[in-house]
């Protein structure tokens, strides 16, 4: 009698790659895998829904594309917890880098959203380069010249001709006058991406339930959103 035996051809979830070879067993008693292309392990069948990198990525896609907290573990079939502990371990990964040194004119403008309350207003305000479409830096806080302050340190050490603002009293107070330009008609494109946020981001919108109970995940969402809108990736 001849004897066939059939092997089960297995992807790297990450690269895609077919050269992927045993590496040790985990404590779970799961066998784990490593891909010799991109260097990351794996494994076959997880136990845990939410460790699967397939699920992590679907998990991803959904809170940048407007679905909330209960949304994604309903659909995932994972815990709430879940859901935020990905959150965080994300947008600690991530890292901010604007592509150049030198930028012509960053359009800089605010919009506000609650943390925890309607009462508790927390105001983002981020430089965006219409020319180039990317996001450079963003900050959170209070509406005043502080997180005006802290958004420009982040942009210390870029070369920027102007700074194209609304008629805020804040910017006033810290930009410098030789480079400050004033007037909505220089922020038409930034009005657009502040649309966009809304979109995108669930607690970013006016009206919703789906507000962030912590400044931590309502910041990590807005880094992940920046990121990933940079990159133009296929998650936004």
């Amino acid at each position: 009698m001849l004897i066939v035996k059939l092997y089960k051809e297995v992807n790297c979830p990450y690269c895609r790659s077919i050269k992927v070879v045993k590496n040790g067993i985990k404590r779970s008693g799961m066998q784990n895998l490593l891909c010799q292309e991109c260097s990351k392990q794996f494994q076959y069948e997880y136990i845990y829904r939410a460790c699967h990198p397939n699920c992590r990525e679907l998990i991803l896609k959904m809170l940048l594309r407007g679905s909330g907290i209960r949304d994604c573990a309903a659909v995932t079939g994972v815990s709430k917890e879940s859901v935020l502990r990905l959150i965080i371990r994300q947008g600690l990964q991530v890292e901010l880098k604007p592509k150049y040194n030198h930028y012509d004119k960053v359009q800089i403008d605010e919009q506000w959203s609650y943390v925890s309350k309607k009462k508790k207003k927390v105001w983002m305000i981020y430089a965006y380069s219409a020319t180039d479409g990317e996001i450079l830096a963003f900050a959170m806080g209070k509406r005043n010249w502080k997180t005006v302050h802290y958004l420009i340190l982040k942009l210390k050490g870029l070369d920027i001709d102007f700074f194209l603002t609304d008629k805020w009293k804040a910017f006033k107070t810290v930009l410098p006058y030789e480079k400050h330009l004033i007037g909505k008609q220089f922020t038409k494109a930034i009005e657009g991406v502040n649309t966009w946020f809304r979109t995108r981001l669930r607690r970013l919108v006016r009206r919703t339930v789906c507000f962030s109970k912590k400044l931590v995940y309502h910041y990590s969402m807005a880094k992940l959103a920046i990121y990933h809108r940079n990159l133009r990736s296929s998650y936004i």
